[in-house]
Parts: C-alpha cells; sequence; structure tokens
C-alpha cells in the first residue's frame, strides 16, 4: 500500500494524532515535501532519501549504542508513525516520526524528520528512549550500508573531508571518490562537473562530536555512509600514543542525537553555505558590528623578542605610514601583542595601549585560557586559591596534554583564572584577544569539576560561554587553534594553523579557504593567519600571493617586525615590503567587504605540497552588486597559461562592462567568453570585473566631519556615532518616510534590519537633538 501524506491520508494521521492514536507504517509509507521523498520499506525496515524523484540514500536507518549493547532499527518490529506542526527557528514545518517500540529488553528507538516549505534541506535526529534511566554515548541518525550512485560517474566526483580543528597543520581534503575516510561534522559529496552535491551535517553542537564516515568505490558508488554523534579519533585528540578515550556518555529516559541537515543542492558551495546558515539560526554567530580588522600581530616575527619600545615604535610607523595609506578600515587598524606580551610589565602594557588609541588603533594581546605551559600542578593559579594540577583534565587517570596540559573549562580554579586575565586585560585597556589552544576544552576526560558536564562538547560550551560573558560584547574574540564549532565564542577564526609567508604557506591557507569559506557564516571572519613579506628571502610573487590569500579570506593581519628601535630591531627591507604590498587602494577595499572568497572549480586540489601540506585550489570567486572578483594563484614552480571561462564564473560576456587586474592596475580584455592570463611561477593575479547593472553590494556611509559613520552588510544598516542619537529615520529619494527608529538613550552604535527594503538608494536622517540632525546615503 503506498499512501502518500497528502489528502486524505494526512486527515487520517491527524484525527489519529486528535485521538492519542498513531498509524503505523504501511508497505510503503511516503513523507512528501517540496522536492523531498522519504519513503520507508516495510520489508527492510529502512528508508530511502528521495530528490526529484531520485534515490539520493537509500536504506537508512537508525543505529545507537544503549551501554555497551548496539542497537539497530532494522532489528525492531515495524514502527508506529505520527506527524505533529512544529514552530522553531528553522519557521513553521512538520515533524515526522517512526518510533520502533522496545522489545527484549531493549529500550525504543525514535526517528524523526523536519520538513519547513521554504528549505531546500530536511533534518533528522534519532532518539533512544528508555522507561528507566540509561546511557550512551553513540546515536546515528543516518546510516546505510545500501549502495546509491545519485552522481553519474565522473573522475571530477568528490567527497569532502573537513578536519575537527586547525592543529598541526592538518587540512581539508577534496577526495575523488574511490576511497574509504572520514569527515567531522559535515561532508559533501559533489561533481566538480555539475557541482550537484549531497550535503549532510550535525546543526546542533550542544553535546556531540559529529562523525561521518564513508566508503565510496568507481567515482560514482556511495557504499556505506554513518553520520553519528559519539566520535573518538586522533583528529579530536582523543586518540594518541598515551591511549585512548572514548566519547563521553549522556544519561537519561530520552536521549537525543545530534540534529542533521540533509540537502542535496545544484551547486554544493552553495549547499555549505545554506549548511552554514542552518547552524546560524541555532547557534547565531558572536555580534560584531564595526567590519573587518586590518592589522599587525607580533608572533609572526617580533615572536619572542616582543619587547616595549619596539611595539611602541610599530604602532607609530603603522600610525604614520599605513594607516594613511588605505591599511585601515574606517580609518582603523589593530595592533597585537602576541604570545610574550607579558615580557612587559603593566606599566608597559597599558602605556603601549593607550598610545594605540592615540595613534587611532584597537591594542590586542594573546592568551591561552586552556593551558598550563608550565606543566608543575603544584604552582597557584592565578587569581585563584587552586592549584594548576587541581583544575587538570585527566584521561585514563593521567594529565591530558596536547601541546600544553589542559584544563579543566568547567573547574572554578580554571575561571577564577579566566576572570583574572580577562579583567587585567579590559583594565589595560585591551580590546582584542587572540585565543589560542581552545582544543584544549574539548576533550573527552574522565570526569569533570562539573559533574552535569559528560562530554567534550558540553565542557567546551562551559567553559567558552562563560569566557564570552567575561569578555562582553565589545570585545573582538580571535579564536587560534579551536575547532570548528561550535562556533558561537569567536568573532573570527583561524582558517589553518600558523602560516607565515612561504608560497607553502599560502597554498596551505588556500586550501582552508577551498573548502572551508563557508565558515564565515558562523564566525564574522575567517582569519587567514599573519602575513609575513620579510622572512626568509619571500620574493615579491610570494608576496602578492600571501596578501591576496589574506584578503580574500577574512581579517587582515601584517606580521613583520616594522621596528627600528628597541631590543629588535627590524630590516627596513620589511618597512618597505609592506608600503608596496599592503597598502593598494584596490586590493585593501575587497578586505573591507569582509566576505571569503569561495572556489570556481572544487575538485582540482589533491595530494599534498612540497612540505606535506594539503593542496589549495587554484581560482576563487566573491560576487557582489557591483563587481565579480576573481583570484587566481599559480602555485607551481613554472609559469601558466589559461583560460577562465565566464561560465564557470556564471557571468557572460554581455554582463560584462570592464575587467581590472588589481595589482598591475592594467585593463583586461576578454576573449570571447574567457579571461586569458598567465602567471608567473608562484604568481597571483586579482580580477575586477564591473557588471552592468544597478547596485552596490556592501556600502560605505560618511558625513564630512566623520561624526556619523555606518556600512551596509547581509541586509543590516548599522550606524556609528560619537554622540547620542534622538531618531533614525530612512526616506526613500523621493522623501517618502519608509522606517523610523526611536534611538536608545546612551547608544552609539545601531543595527537595523533592511532585508525588507528593496534594492535602491535611500536616505537616512540621524537626529541627534531637535535642533541637529545629519543626512546620510546608502545603496541597499
Amino acid at each position: 500500500m503506498k499512501n502518500n501524506l497528502t489528502g486524505t491520508s494526512l486527515l487520517f494521521g491527524l484525527v489519529c494524532l486528535l485521538l492519542g492514536a498513531k498509524a503505523f507504517a504501511g508497505e510503503q509509507q511516503v513523507i512528501a515535501s517540496g522536492s523531498w521523498k522519504i519513503v520507508y520499506n516495510e520489508g527492510t525496515k529502512t528508508c530511502d532519501f528521495i530528490h526529484k524523484e531520485k534515490t539520493i540514500l537509500a536504506g537508512v536507518f537508525v543505529q545507537a549504542k544503549e551501554k555497551e549493547t548496539w542497537l539497530r532499527s532494522t532489528e525492531y518490529g515495524q514502527p508506529a508513525f505520527s506527524e505533529e506542526t512544529v514552530d522553531d527557528v528553522f519557521g513553521a514545518g512538520h515533524k515526522y516520526t517512526f518510533t520502533y517500540a522496545a522489545h527484549d529488553g531493549k529500550p525504543a528507538l525514535q526517528q524523526s524528520f523536519y520538513f519547513y516549505p521554504d528549505k531546500s534541506y530536511f533534518l533528522t535526529e534519532a532518539y533512544i528512549v528508555s522507561e528507566t534511566a540509561t546511557s550512551s554515548n553513540y546515536i546515528a541518525p543516518v546510516v546505510t550500508e545500501t549502495t546509491s550512485s545519485f552522481l553519474n560517474a565522473n573522475a571530477s566526483n568528490r567527497v569532502l573531508s573537513v578536519p575537527f580543528d586547525n592543529d598541526a597543520w592538518i587540512g581539508y581534503s577534496s577526495l575523488a571518490l574511490s576511497v574509504d575516510s572520514v569527515s567531522f561534522e559535515v561532508t559533501s559529496i559533489y561533481s566538480g562537473d555539475t557541482r550537484e552535491g549531497l550535503v549532510l551535517g550535525s546543526v546542533e553542537h550542544d553535546t556531540w562530536k559529529t562523525g561521518v564516515r564513508y566508503s565510496t568505490s568507481g567515482n560514482q558508488q556511495l557504499n556505506r555512509l554513518e553520520c553519528f554523534g559519539g566520535i573518538s579519533h586522533r583528529l579530536t585528540h582523543d586518540i594518541d600514543a598515551e591511549g585512548s578515550k572514548p566519547h563521553g556518555s549522556i544519561s537519561g529516559t530520552k536521549l537525543k542525537s545530534p540534529k542533521l541537515l540533509v540537502g542535496m543542492f545544484d551547486d554544493w558551495r552553495k549547499g555549505l553555505e545554506a549548511y552554514g546558515e542552518a547552524n546560524a539560526l541555532v547557534a547565531p554567530p558572536r555580534k560584531w558590528a564595526k567590519g573587518n580588522i586590518f592589522g599587525w600581530n607580533s608572533w609572526g616575527a617580533m615572536a619572542e623578542k616582543l619587547n616595549f619600545t619596539g611595539a611602541l615604535d610599530v604602532s607609530d610607523y603603522i600610525s604614520t605610514n599605513l594607516q594613511p595609506n588605505h591599511f585601515n578600515n574606517d580609518g582603523t587598524a589593530y595592533v597585537i601583542l602576541d604570545s610574550y606580551w607579558d615580557n612587559l610589565n603593566d606599566y608597559q602594557l597599558k602605556t603601549f595601549a593607550k598610545q594605540c588609541v592615540d595613534n587611532g588603533q584597537v591594542p590586542g594581546i594573546y592568551w591561552s585560557p586552556f593551558s598550563d605551559w608550565g606543566e608543575d600542578g603544584s604552582r597557584s593559579m592565578e587569581g585563584s586559591s587552586y592549584r594548576y594540577g587541581d583544575a587538570y583534565l585527566y584521561v585514563n587517570g593521567k594529565p591530558k596534554k596536547i601541546a600544553s596540559r589542559a584544563l579543566d573549562p568547567t573547574h572554578p580554579g580554571t575561571r577564577e583564572r579566566m576572570s583574572y586575565f580577562i579583567n587585567r586585560f579590559k583594565e589595560l585597556g585591551y580590546k582584542y584577544i587572540k585565543f589560542d589552544f581552545l582544543n584544549n576544552a574539548i576533550l573527552e576526560a574522565d570526569s569533570y569539576y562539573d559533574k552535569s558536564v559528560t562530554t567534550g562538547v558540553q565542557a567546551y560550551n562551559s567553559g567558552m560561554k562563560y569566557l564570552t560573558e567575561l569578555c562582553g560584547d565589545d570585545m573582538f574574540m580571535a579564536l587560534s587553534i579551536a575547532p570548528a564549532f561550535p562556533a558561537q565564542y569567536g568573532n573570527s577564526r583561524r582558517i589553518s594553523c600558523d602560516a607565515w609567508g612561504a608560497k607553502e604557506d599560502t597554498e596551505y591557507v588556500m586550501n582552508g579557504l577551498s573548502f572551508g569559506w563557508w565558515l564565515d557564516k558562523v564566525y564574522n571572519f575567517n582569519d587567514a593567519d599573519h602575513l609575513v613579506l620579510h622572512k626568509d628571502a619571500y620574493n615579491e610573487d610570494e608576496n602578492r600571493m600571501r596578501i591576496t590569500s589574506g584578503v580574500i579570506t577574512g581579517t587582515y593581519i601584517l606580521g613583520d617586525n616594522f621596528s627600528q628601535k628597541g631590543t629588535c630591531i627590524g630590516d627596513l627591507a620589511a618597512r618597505q615590503k609592506a608600503e608596496k604590498f599592503a597598502t593598494n587602494a584596490d586590493v585593501n577595499e575587497i578586505a573591507r567587504i569582509g566576505k571569503s572568497f569561495y572556489p570556481v572549480e572544487g575538485a582540482t586540489a589533491s595530494g599534498k605540497n612540497s612540505w606535506g601540506r594539503n593542496r589549495g585550489e587554484s581560482l576563487f570567486m566573491l560576487d557582489t552588486d557591483d563587481y565579480m572578483y576573481v583570484a587566481a594563484f599559480n602555485y607551481k614552480a613554472e609559469s601558466v597559461s589559461e583560460d577562465i571561462k565566464l561560465s564557470r564564473l556564471g557571468i557572460a560576456s554581455s554582463d560584462v562592462k570592464g575587467i581590472k587586474e588589481l595589482w598591475t592596475g592594467q585593463g583586461v580584455s576578454l576573449k570571447g567568453e574567457e579571461i586569458p592570463f598567465s602567471l608567473p611561477n608562484f604568481g597571483v593575479k586579482l580580477y575586477r570585473i564591473d557588471k552592468k547593472g544597478t547596485g552596490t553590494g556592501v556600502s560605505d556611509l560618511t558625513t564630512p566631519d566623520r561624526k556619523i559613520t555606518g556600512w551596509v552588510k547581509d541586509d543590516h544598516l548599522f550606524i556609528q556615532t560619537e554622540k547620542e542619537l534622538k531618531d533614525i529615520l530612512i526616506y526613500s529619494t523621493q522623501g517618502a518616510l519608509l522606517k523610523k527608529y526611536p534611538a536608545l538613550s546612551s547608544q552609539t552604535c545601531y543595527d537595523i534590519n533592511i532585508a525588507d527594503l528593496p534594492k535602491g538608494i535611500f536616505l537616512v536622517q540621524a537626529v541627534t537633538s531637535p535642533q541637529d540632525s545629519e543626512c546620510l546615503k546608502f545603496i541597499k
């Protein structure tokens, strides 16, 4: 019997729910919503996921572990079926549930699906339901051992392996569809040729580390797939030479898996962006309204020789030579003291911070809140009556160490230490903190001080939530070595591990951008790490490559030693290179957009470079209303000459007004429907394609005296003032009042949602008193 959940059968299901009864799944129970169908097959007790009449995954079942007993929904009786309406962060929709009744001492299993009319994907999760309290450290909502072939056989077919964190120079891998491997939190199985692809991953990161294991063959077949909460792996640092620690268990009478997103997309790149946006619905990104970061970090070259006089000199140099020459965002740069900031005493730290402010800069500092670098457990923790050993995380009875000994993020000693340092940094005047080695806080352990915490992800959330509360809303939190998820605690996160300025560094960073660009949907910015130009004989082509890699990734942080005073004098060539490569007005304008470029292809990077780092894609793009930007890299030791097909960029020659290569400033002529280019060995080109049409993408607002400034980004209008506003009014160019916002007292920064405004030009009147106001113009 085929039973589509429409018409009569839907009415029957609703009546069953109203009567408190459940309909049993028929021979082929069908859930239909939009382009998707979930078909339950009575004979196999499995579900098929069908998209536009094509089977994407067949034979899907639930697998779980109760204590030490493995459970499979295929080994239960026929399930009961129910439906209910839901209204959550994804919108109004329907939840459909298959319930497999308890039997032979085994608890019940539930398999739920969520559909929303305006979403191109669906969500699914699984439960263990027991009459008495039980425990589990593994629940998999999606497991299939049935071969699926939803992509046409093609050598460009790929499966994506996403690393758990960015430690130890781990990279992303885009693997031919002929491997067995694992990905963390999310994967995509896609065609590099047609770009169609499946995206599957967790949108919840409150309890579980999610793993995706897959077995593929023949450039087409997906032979096995397992997406589950509860992975413990060497890449999560829970398995190492010292031993292994299973994922922590959760307890109760109803145990839930992570909620997974399942989507089939015409373009896998848009699918991963949709995945990022879905995560941002569940856990909204940390708020930030001040635009992208332009700055300098001491670790790139000064490093352990950081000194007070030298740091002051760097601040002055940036203020005098770089900020006035386009290296700024809204006139501001960030000057950041990295590790070894404690070479300075508190008087010097405060003096440095004040000088930065006087120079139109934001002072920044560095700290690792969950690390004991001294590895002496008898030492007193700063700001606390506890000793370090009291707060260690123990694994199999021994203190756990990755690079440093890990501190329990739930321990009161760790928290008192956090409070001591964060309050100290605030009192000294710092507004930016680079937080490092945060993966210490997400380790599985023998136990945690907070006994309600039983998994590494729960511990991480506990510690990071407290840390963000200490920092407050006006501190920029830059995450360095950290897991990709949970993501709501940082304004930025490094897309790679340490990278300096060599061509190999650039390609390694571009590996992260090639397959992790979409993380700027859950962080305000991706971070390409410090851009070092004068070290180890980096040549000018390498310099242009490295600057470009930073500009198209996110935050824009230089790392050379610019000091000519103090105990660590830099080479004058470092200044000369910065003035040559970091002051290009057109290039730096891209950085102010603050958005990551994405790969044009996504199936050309494979293997490792000469340093053993995962390779990156060569072509990247960013599309805005006015311009399309394209970055082309050559990581090879020989020159290359190729053509970029406009069709792969999603534009035709008839839509192109002109093309400019931004490093040379030269115009570029099309060759039919292609952009011809040639690159020297280890070279880069950065193109700006001027599109025909209207609109500006991201626009700045300015007034002559700059007392009121602002910008538009992602359907939001941001206004920043020197004094309080009374009202904010938005008019059409014809003078019609469209919106009025009474400003809040004591507020000088405003975030106004303009998603309901059409594209066009608008006027803003910012009223500061009954007698004074200023008018600004913005373009959406």
